[in-house]
């Protein structure tokens, strides 16, 4: 094989798939951060690593580390590296069919990944399901990420805002450029950090999932037409909603009771 056609083998294995709404971070500075915002020693779990500019700086300071990858080409990669670290597995596959059995296999500490674009919205909501005892770093396009650290009355408070809260406490570690990235997206990015309160949920996820996507179904509405014919106005009097609130109105605390009254219902 000639160099000319090595190089090209190289740059095809290495080319983002729009399909797969992938950007892979090349920023250095940011690398690190997002590596350095987990725990030494940690068992993790990242979602897509592509080529891996931040899984080598996992892959260093990792008790084991997990990585899923789709991509035939990145999953052959790390199944190669995996032969030589023993603290490396792979698991090839979709992650929204994968990630929850993944998960109770190997039982992470921390979650990270730089998330595909296409897939953000429910993905997040399956992560914000999944209690960890260290936490999540998690890369967004910032809009997404402006959504997720969002807090009430805000106008993009919303479902994902509600969901992340049910485990975690959240904060933006850092926002980036397009030109952090290989191809540049046409957004700025977002790392988002998502660190367990340890405080009881007061409801079942499930419920608060089925709760917050009815609720927020209809932004103009009232939060009792959205539910009208489910709960009556005394009902939402009871657990101490205004019902004459819309839904980004709401606190956290509002839904659970909200999802803990349906659940009772």
């Amino acid at each position: 094989m000639t160099n000319d056609q090595t190089n090209t083998q190289s740059a095809n294995q290495n080319h983002a798939k729009k399909a797969l709404g992938q950007h892979f971070l090349m920023d250095q500075q940011a690398i690190r951060r997002i590596a350095g915002a987990i725990d030494d020693g940690a068992d993790i779990i990242e979602i897509g690593p592509g080529p891996g500019a931040i899984t080598e700086v996992l892959l260093a300071r990792a008790s084991h580390l997990t990585v899923i990858e789709m991509d035939d080409r990145f999953a052959a990669r790390w199944q190669q590296h995996a032969r030589s670290h023993p603290t490396l597995s792979v698991v090839h596959g979709d992650v929204m069919k994968v990630l929850e059995a993944t998960v109770a296999d190997k039982q992470p500490q921390w979650i990270a990944g730089n998330l595909p674009y296409n897939l953000s919205g429910p993905l997040t909501a399956t992560l914000a399901g999944i209690p960890l005892s260290g936490g999540m770093v998690l890369m967004y396009q910032r809009e997404v990420a402006e959504r997720i650290c969002a807090g009430p009355g805000s106008k993009t408070y919303g479902g994902l805002s509600v969901l992340v809260r049910h485990f975690y406490d959240v904060k933006r570690l850092l926002t980036l450029p397009p030109g952090a990235f290989s191809p540049p997206p046409k957004v700025h990015s977002a790392v988002v950090v998502l660190t367990p309160h340890h405080r009881t949920p007061p409801c079942d996820y499930s419920i608060l999932q089925q709760t917050v996507r009815k609720g927020f179904a209809h932004r103009r509405k009232t939060i009792f037409n959205n539910f009208r014919g489910v709960l009556d106005a005394d009902a939402f009097t009871a657990i101490d909603i205004n019902p004459g609130l819309r839904p980004e109105q709401l606190d956290y605390a509002a839904w659970a009771r909200l999802a803990l009254r349906l659940q009772n219902n």
